[in-house]
């Protein structure tokens, strides 16, 4: 593949499931966008069609050891895309109307208030398994 390939399937996926067109501009609303499950689908397609169909494995797209700017890898799997769809990801998640957020680190409060939790005795009952109902996502 080339050395712009990464470049190519960032494209390729902006294209389909990204609210700003390849040259920065915005969308406009009543254009039809994937979701970011589409994009990672899309990205996944990518992988094995570069890793299995074209022999590339699943190795990092990267510079070879040889040199010359050979290229080798999967390009589908290089920080150029993974950095594209980490940074769409947090698009998608601030256009839903939510709050981006990480991990957060534990505390002690949090531990302590998971402590006493796992202490209460109704935790400690064994009780006979009771299905509930399943919640069908959207």
């Amino acid at each position: 593949p080339r050395s712009d390939t990464p470049w190519l399937i960032v494209a390729w996926i902006m294209s389909a499931c990204d609210s700003i067109n390849l040259d920065g501009t915005p969308k406009p609303s009543h254009v039809e966008r994937g979701t970011y499950g589409h994009a990672q689908k899309m990205r996944a397609s990518m992988t094995y069609a570069f890793g299995r169909l074209s022999g590339l494995g699943n190795l990092t797209w990267h510079e070879s050891d040889i040199g010359g700017g050979l290229m080798v890898g999967n390009p589908s799997i290089s920080i150029e895309v993974s950095s594209y769809m980490c940074s769409l990801r947090r698009r998608k998640v601030v256009q839903a109307g939510e709050v981006a957020n990480s991990a957060r680190a534990i505390t002690s409060e949090i531990l302590l208030k998971l402590y006493h939790y796992n202490h209460l005795p109704e935790n400690w009952t064994i009780r006979a398994y009771q299905p509930g109902e399943r919640v069908r996502g959207g």
